[in-house]
């Protein structure tokens, strides 16, 4: 089952790969013009964050809810180690695992079969690596917020389902956020989704650079900063009124 199940996974990745990149060279097809950039920028914006899609999500809400449900949390919680790094820890463990065995291989199948590009200098290429790392930061501490409410409710799915719909729509990883129109486009720009995928996708595709590069760094940092005071402060609160469904 786990097997077929990994099978699945890469193999819908590489479909979502082929059609993003033909949804765009069709659009281009008919307004060439329309978009702010190259057919090859959007196409390897477009094909990356495919490829990489499923390292952000790495899921720790869910474990929180199930270690809830199953009386478990507080094994955890007896153990020497603070809880909010632990699921840090196993997040990102989780993260690594997934670039080598499928967001790596994803890349290269991109690079040879579907115009995904390399960045244009090292320097560019070390800055999206920055940034990815930064908006991963973020998204787990989002999804951190998120399992400690499940705590509280211990049925996330609803919640969780509401949250990637608005994570990914603001984030800018299926339609990039400088297509975004008026209010739309200035509510994205403020909010911290934007971290996750539009700023290390544009550093990588040359569409920031320089100053633009900088501040939008700054963006992820201070949005990191205040999701990881705000995690610590409703951990603290939270863990306090923990009630194991079972056990």
């Amino acid at each position: 089952m786990y097997r077929l199940d990994f099978l699945l996974w890469s193999t819908s990745i590489l479909i979502l790969m082929y059609g993003t990149r033909w949804v765009w060279i069709t659009l281009y097809t008919q307004h060439p013009g329309a978009f702010g950039v190259s057919l090859q920028q959007m196409v390897t914006y477009a094909v990356l964050s495919m490829a990489i899609e499923n390292l952000f999500y790495t899921g720790p809400q869910y474990y929180m809810a199930q270690q809830v449900r199953s009386g478990a949390i507080d094994v955890d919680l007896l153990k020497p180690l603070d809880f909010h790094f632990h699921m840090l820890a196993r997040s990102t463990g989780e993260m690594f695992f997934r670039i080598i065995v499928i967001a790596l291989p994803a890349m290269l199948v991109g690079y040879f079969l579907f115009s995904l590009q390399l960045p244009a200098t090292l320097q560019t290429g070390f800055l999206f690596v920055v940034a990815f790392l930064l908006g991963y930061l973020v998204n787990f501490h989002l999804e951190f917020l998120l399992g400690s409410i499940a705590l509280v409710t211990l049925e996330i799915h609803s919640i969780d389902w509401a949250f990637h719909a608005t994570s990914r729509f603001f984030s800018g990883q299926f339609v990039p956020l400088w297509l975004f129109p008026g209010v739309l486009g200035r509510l994205a720009d403020i909010l911290p989704f934007r971290s996750i995928f539009s700023i290390p996708l544009s550093i990588y595709t040359g569409i920031l650079s320089n100053g633009a590069i900088t501040r939008a760094i700054g963006f992820q940092l201070l949005w990191l900063i205040i999701l990881w005071m705000i995690s610590r402060w409703l951990w603290g609160r939270i863990q306090a009124r923990i009630v194991s469904q079972g056990g």
